[in-house]
């Protein structure tokens, strides 16, 4: 997991190239017109998923795990609490594995972490690294925000 703001550019500097990419495509997109949907970067390699959404309990939700994509989830507005954990074999798995959509839902994460998301911010999960975002911080809310979904062999 990596956490950052969009906009701390010697910071970045130091993320992959294709990391890179994604934080330039947000720095360069008018994030608030952006309209929710799926938006094509560079083909299944790369693309953005936009939501809004109010917040929810992080106690009623599941955590979401990917195997094959890197989601770069940025908040464009509002503010959530996201929590995640590593991989790890106490994770408690709820779903079986959905190749097509690339996610299965753990219940319950061992070492449990959390980080608070405000506009512009970013925080990077890797492929097994679970994590529950949309969460209220105090009470539900609306935000918007979007999800860059980056192949894991571009990292190779």
């Amino acid at each position: 997991m990596i956490y950052g703001h969009i906009e701390h550019h010697n910071t970045n500097q130091c993320l992959p190239s294709v990391i890179q990419q994604c934080l330039q495509y947000l720095n360069d997109t008018d994030l608030e017109q952006l309209p929710v949907g799926k938006h094509i970067i560079d083909g299944e390699r790369i693309f953005a998923n936009v939501m809004a959404f109010n917040t929810g309990d992080a106690a009623e939700k599941c955590a979401e795990v990917h195997k094959e994509y890197i989601d770069v989830q940025c908040l464009i507005y509002g503010e959530e609490k996201i929590q995640f954990a590593l991989q790890d074999e106490l994770n408690i798995i709820e779903t079986p594995y959905d190749k097509e959509n690339d996610f299965y839902l753990v219940g319950g994460m061992h070492h449990l972490n959390e980080v608070i998301m405000y506009p512009k911010m970013f925080a990077i999960f890797f492929p097994e690294e679970p994590h529950k975002p949309g969460c209220f911080i105090t009470h539900t809310s609306p935000i918007k925000k979007i999800v860059i979904k980056v192949h894991h062999s571009l990292l190779s």
